[in-house]
């Protein structure tokens, strides 16, 4: 059974290695990631958002099948987007390094690690998810448009482990999870 839960300090290296593996498992997928080993994602990233209660795992038996982080960081660029909701930037929570095992894509892991974030933004009062996604992962698209994300189109954005791409961006109101609570009240 695969429990959604944070991260704690001292799994900072079985995070990291868990990204390396998907690293190597997607690196002749026809949905390649930009992220490289020792670049992006790294042990002090990982070490960060453990400290700052953002780095969240999905685990089963004790193995990590999927992970992100969920802060307030956003990237350069992000204030290029032209954003659907209007909020301030206390208010956005942001979704990062969303991944899951090769191997345990297509079970609803991914789903319910996004519901997980979304009660986490909801906690903290966001009032927005945003995210940015490689423009060809359309795996990664068709999950976040299914899950209520609103496509807000393409910005160039500059990561030094990625290079300059028209990224996709992504945003998901948070009043839309609260009228989900509501209905099945």
């Amino acid at each position: 059974m695969i429990v959604i839960r944070e991260a704690h300090s001292g799994e900072e290296h079985e995070i990291i290695k868990f990204y390396e593996c998907v690293i190597d498992q997607m690196q002749d997928s026809p949905y390649p990631l930009r992220w490289k080993k020792g670049v992006y994602p790294v042990l002090e990233d990982i070490i960060r958002s453990i400290d700052g209660n953002a780095m969240y795992v999905a685990e089963e038996d004790g193995c990590i099948r999927g992970a992100f982080v969920i802060n307030h960081t956003q990237g350069e660029g992000y204030d290029l987007t032209e954003w659907k909701v209007k909020a301030e930037k206390e208010q956005v929570a942001v979704l990062h390094l969303l991944a899951t095992l090769p191997s345990f894509q297509g079970k609803g892991i991914g789903r319910r690690m996004l519901e997980q974030a979304a009660r986490v933004a909801g906690r903290e009062k966001d009032t927005v998810i945003r995210l940015d996604t490689l423009p060809w992962n359309v795996p990664g698209k068709k999950l976040y448009e299914k899950f209520g994300f609103v496509y807000c189109g393409d910005v160039v954005l500059d990561y030094p482990v990625a290079g300059k791409i028209a990224f996709s961006m992504y945003e998901y109101e948070l009043r839309n999870l609260k009228k989900e609570d509501n209905a099945g009240k």
